[in-house]
Order: C-alpha cells, then sequence, then structure tokens
C-alpha cells in the first residue's frame, strides 16, 4: 500500500510550522570562497552589487574603533560599502536569489509529485503479477521529465577585503566605502591593498632587472608608478562626489558633472582648489618636504604615461634641475621612490577616511 504524500525535499529545509503547511528556509547561493550576494536598493547607487563574507569567531573591536561603529557587528543592519545607505538585512536580498530559491521550490515540488506517482506505479505494477496473470496484462507507467536539480554560480568579485575594525570579509567592484557589516569607513583598507599590488609590481620589476631584461624592468616600474597616480585619482573622485551628494544634496548637478571634476585630481594644485568646494584640505597635514615629493611624482606619471619616460620642461621645473634631471633624458624610477610616493598618497587617503566617519557613532558593547 502506498504511504502518504509527503514533500520529501521540501521537509529538509524545514525550520518551523506543520508537515502540511511548512516554514521553509532555502539556503542562498554562495560563491566559491563562501560568499552570498548583497544587492543596495538605492536606485542611485553604482554598481549596487557587493559579496558579505564570513567574520572570524570571538571577534572583539578596541575601544579606539569602538567609537566609529554604526552598529554592533554580527547584528541585523547591512551598510552599502558604496554610498553607505543604512538598512535592515532583508533590504538588501539578492532579486536572482529570491528568484534562485523560486526555481529550487517548483523544482522540488515536481521531483517529489513525479516520485510519489512513480511509486503508485511500482505498487500498482507489483501487486498486479501478486494477482496472476489472465487473459490481458496491466502495467502502468508514469511519463514525467526528468529534471536535474537547478544550480545557480555566483563568482567572487575581484576585490576580496576584510574590515580592520570588526574583520568582516567582503567583496566588491575596485572600492568601497565602509564595511557593510560594523559600517566603518574603509577607503584605507582598500587603498592599502592598491599598496600591497604596487610592491608587488616593484618587486616583480626588480627580479626582471636581476635577469638583465633592464628595459623591460623600467617599464614594469613605469607601470607600477603610473597605477599609484591612478588609483590615488579614482579614490578622491569617489571620495569627494560621495562627499557632495551628503552634504551639499542641491550642488550635485552643478558639482558633479564629467566638466566640473575632469582630471582635477591628477594635479595637487587643482586637487586642493577642488576639495575647498567641500571645505575639506586632505592635503594639509603634509609638511613641504613631503608635498615636493608628491608634486614631483605627479609629474613624473605624466612623464611615463604620456612622454615615453623622456624628461619635459614641466618636469624639470617641479625636479628643481637636479643635476641627474636633463631635458630629453629619460626620467629615474627607483623602487623605494614609488614605495613614498605610495606611502605619500596613502596618508592624503588617511585623511579623507576620516572625514568618512559616522556623526553619530553607536556605543560598542563587548557580547560573550
Amino acid at each position: 500500500m502506498n504511504k502518504p504524500f509527503r514533500f520529501k525535499k521540501l521537509e529538509r529545509h524545514r525550520v518551523g510550522g506543520t508537515r502540511d503547511e511548512m516554514q521553509l528556509s532555502i539556503p542562498i547561493p554562495k560563491s566559491p570562497s563562501g560568499k552570498i550576494y548583497r544587492w543596495c536598493p538605492v536606485a542611485e547607487c553604482e554598481p549596487n552589487l557587493f559579496q558579505f563574507g564570513t567574520a572570524p569567531e570571538n571577534r572583539s573591536i578596541s575601544s579606539e574603533d569602538a567609537t566609529f561603529i554604526r552598529r554592533q557587528p554580527g547584528t541585523n543592519g547591512t551598510t552599502c560599502p558604496y554610498c553607505g545607505h543604512d538598512d535592515d538585512d532583508d533590504e538588501f536580498l539578492f532579486r536572482d536569489d529570491i528568484r534562485a530559491a523560486q526555481k529550487y521550490l517548483e523544482w522540488a515540488v515536481m521531483d517529489d509529485v513525479g516520485e510519489h506517482f512513480d511509486g503508485i506505479a511500482k505498487d500498482f505494477n507489483r501487486s498486479m503479477k501478486k494477482a496472476g496473470g489472465g487473459l490481458f496484462e496491466l502495467n502502468m507507467k508514469i511519463e514525467r521529465p526528468r529534471k536535474s536539480r537547478p544550480f545557480t554560480w555566483r563568482e567572487d568579485l575581484l576585490r576580496d577585503i576584510s574590515c580592520d575594525t570588526c574583520g568582516r570579509n567582503y567583496g566588491v567592484y575596485a572600492i568601497g566605502l565602509y564595511c557593510p557589516d560594523c559600517g566603518v569607513p574603509n577607503l584605507k583598507v582598500h587603498f592599502d591593498r592598491e599598496a600591497e599590488l604596487i610592491e608587488q609590481q616593484v618587486t616583480l620589476a626588480q627580479e626582471v632587472a636581476s635577469q638583465g631584461k633592464q628595459e623591460l624592468a623600467y617599464r614594469l616600474m613605469g607601470n607600477a608608478h603610473e597605477d599609484v597616480l591612478t588609483a590615488f585619482e579614482a579614490y578622491q573622485k569617489v571620495v569627494y562626489r560621495h562627499l557632495i551628494r551628503l552634504r551639499q544634496p542641491e550642488s550635485v548637478d552643478q558639482l558633479l558633472t564629467k566638466r566640473s571634476i575632469g582630471n582635477r585630481f591628477q594635479n595637487i594644485t587643482r586637487a586642493r582648489e577642488q576639495w575647498k568646494k567641500l571645505a575639506l584640505d586632505p592635503f594639509n597635514l603634509l609638511p613641504e618636504d613631503d608635498l615636493k615629493a608628491l608634486a614631483l611624482n605627479v609629474e613624473k606619471r605624466h612623464v611615463v604615461g604620456h612622454n615615453l619616460s623622456i624628461a619635459d620642461q614641466a618636469y624639470l621645473d617641479a625636479a628643481q634641475a637636479e643635476e641627474h634631471e636633463q631635458l630629453g633624458r629619460t626620467v629615474p624610477l627607483l623602487g623605494e621612490d614609488i614605495t613614498r610616493f605610495t606611502q605619500l598618497c596613502g596618508e592624503i587617503i588617511t585623511q579623507l577616511n576620516n572625514e568618512l566617519q559616522p556623526k553619530t557613532p553607536v556605543e560598542y558593547e563587548e557580547h560573550d
């Protein structure tokens, strides 16, 4: 005799209710590294998509860092790493995850129903055999489509970061401003990753030089040097746009056009003029010697990127006619100079990171 019908596959995901009216919890698809997709609900946010990873067990936050968090880590609430929007976790559900759960439910129901009718057919055929033959032989056969369980692929985003305050692992596209878990500014964490990659490029160039491939080594050094200013400009632009939207929303249409920003953040003087629109000067804490070194490297980047590394007059003016710098000669590129260039840019990024701190932080409570 056939057993009562049961949704066996759905029962595996039951978290409450009765067998007839189950409450289900369908696992969210994960990337190969175990991250889940999150989607910022703010329509104007770009690129919206980020990933939520794991957090270390028994994590704790220092008293110094605790003054900057927006919420207790691990509690309900998410911060968009791009635009800083705070909301309940459910508001950040990735819409394709909902569709994936629906597809799984459809498959599980149909497969359970199909298996149930397969069982009915087997029982019927078995009972007919026991009844004996006769002039006629009856045989029940169920024809149904055999669909495999739906599989949803989630790939890891390129930038894999861990918050330096709460330890939460997450993934974004290139630059994120905030930790999605505790909400603290993470701009410096992202720039530190840029610095790490640039240092690896310098090391690679030095290895190539040791093999006697001087021209290739110089080209690799040039790429690393260019990447410093490229990152420095990009990070400034992202923070500038973000702060304009936060502090001067009425001026967005005027101050955030492509023409109003242009390439101003590639030049220190023009960048400082741009930051004045927010009453900021992230360069003001750098000593004069560091400002000169920063300006020289900015000019050097333009020579490397646009003039095949051949010194022009603008660069010589910035270099103040040092003996080894002459018009028409190749500008020197040393690993220690690139490292210092990166560190100086990092100090500016630290100042901008501080500007992203919440005005009314929550009080952190230690949990067992």
